[in-house]
């Protein structure tokens, strides 16, 4: 008995890990922005795209291009279901060339769509120059209480153009395990 339950618990880790990213088209592989929306506020010296020719793994990425210190411009996710007070990972890899300034921004609301939070990660200054390296970024957070809805949205600003490719927010470990666990109580209940 304690051996199928362990096996079940390994089991759902491992599902719940190979469907765990919950941003749609994180990677760019539609060639579009499909499921992420995009604002540039001057389209004579902005533009966000998707393009191949600067790639991280051969395949299509984000481009936010701006040559203005002005007004700075989004690329967002559509809003995707997460769990109040649980940890998650947020993965990326991006590219720098010239002088860019970029963050990333979550955003939180309830069941009912009203907000419940918001948080600020930096992701690079304008200070130096990038390398036009592909930069690996990680950075762990946890849902705010109420949180049923939250997206994702990279903002950038400067003189230069920012890459974004593999953009995943996924469960980390320990939440994985909670709701595999989870799941085997429910199913013992039945």
């Amino acid at each position: 008995m304690k051996r199928g339950l362990v096996l079940m618990m390994i089991a759902g880790m491992l599902t719940v890990s190979a469907q765990a990213n919950l941003i749609s088209n994180g990677d760019f592989n539609t060639g579009d922005l499909t499921g992420w929306w995009s604002y540039s506020p001057d389209a004579e010296t902005q533009s966000i795209t998707v393009q191949a020719e600067v790639a991280y793994d051969a395949t299509p990425n984000a481009m936010l291009v701006s040559a203005t210190d002005g007004d700075w411009q989004e690329l967002g996710t559509s809003a995707f279901a997460c769990q109040s007070q649980t940890d998650y990972s947020l993965n990326l890899v991006y590219n720098q060339t010239g002088w860019v300034g970029a963050g990333i921004n979550l955003k939180y609301w309830d069941a009912e769509w009203a907000e419940v939070g918001y948080e600020w990660i930096d992701l690079l200054s304008s200070a130096t120059e990038g390398a036009g390296e592909w930069t690996p970024f990680s950075k762990a957070f946890t849902t705010p209480e109420g949180a049923a809805n939250m997206e994702v949205k990279i903002v950038m600003g400067g003189w230069g153009t920012l890459y974004a490719e593999n953009i995943r927010v996924v469960p980390e470990p320990a939440s994985m395990a909670l709701m595999a666990l989870g799941a085997l109580l429910l199913r013992r209940r039945k």
